[in-house]
Formats: C-alpha cells, sequence, structure tokens
C-alpha cells in the first residue's frame, strides 16, 4: 500500500513538471503565432496560459521541486517574448491608425478641392 501511494505521488510530481514544461511550451508556440497575426483571441489564449504557469511554478516552488527554477527562467523568457510582441502590435495599430487618418485627411481635401472647383466653374 506504501509502495502504491509513493508511486502515485512520484508519477503525480513528474506530471505536475512535465505540465508545466507542456504550459511553457505551449506559450512558447502561442507567442510565435501572435508575433505573425496578432489578435484578441490568441492574446487572451496566452493570458490565460501565463496564469495556468504560474500556479503550476508556485505548486513546484511549493514542493521545492529542482525543475522549478528552470520554468521559472522560461516563464521570464515567455513574458519578455510576449511583451515584446504585443508592442509591436501596438506599434502596428498605430501606424494603421496613421495611416488611416492620413488618408481621411486627403480625401477630405481632395473634397474640399472639388467644391471650390464647383463654385468657382459655377460663377
Amino acid at each position: 500500500m506504501k509502495r502504491a501511494l509513493l508511486a502515485l505521488t512520484c508519477a503525480l510530481v513528474l506530471a505536475g513538471c512535465d505540465s508545466a514544461q507542456s504550459t511553457a511550451d505551449k506559450l512558447r508556440v502561442e507567442i510565435a503565432e501572435f508575433k505573425n497575426t496578432p489578435d484578441e483571441k490568441k492574446q487572451a489564449l496566452i493570458e490565460e496560459h501565463f496564469a495556468k504557469l504560474e500556479t503550476q511554478l508556485a505548486a513546484l516552488q511549493k514542493r521545492g521541486d529542482a525543475k522549478a527554477d528552470a520554468i521559472s527562467d522560461q516563464l521570464t523568457s515567455l513574458k519578455e517574448q510576449y511583451q515584446t510582441a504585443k508592442l509591436a502590435k501596438a506599434l502596428n495599430d498605430a501606424k494603421n491608425a496613421l495611416q488611416g487618418f492620413g488618408q481621411a485627411v486627403k480625401d477630405t481635401a481632395k473634397d474640399i478641392q472639388q467644391t471650390f472647383q464647383g463654385n468657382q466653374t459655377n460663377k
């Protein structure tokens, strides 16, 4: 009975490590996808997985698991990659907004020019 319990405990501990590593691996892929095609759905999924990884890391640290430091380092690196991807998205959104604003100004100027030209030909 004790051996079975010990084996089950070891299996759960190993599964917890694999689970944290699996979550980190998922995040790595999701962040790469977010860099290529950022959208709110991917962003929400990434943030959900960050919360999950932080919970898994806390469990590893609580148990004193030797893999906790490696997972912590990965978490830090993944957060940096994600912040960089979010910044790139924000800059791209700003660029698109400025281009849209520039086009709107151009269109307005063209409309004003046509209005004045129409007024001059009517006189």
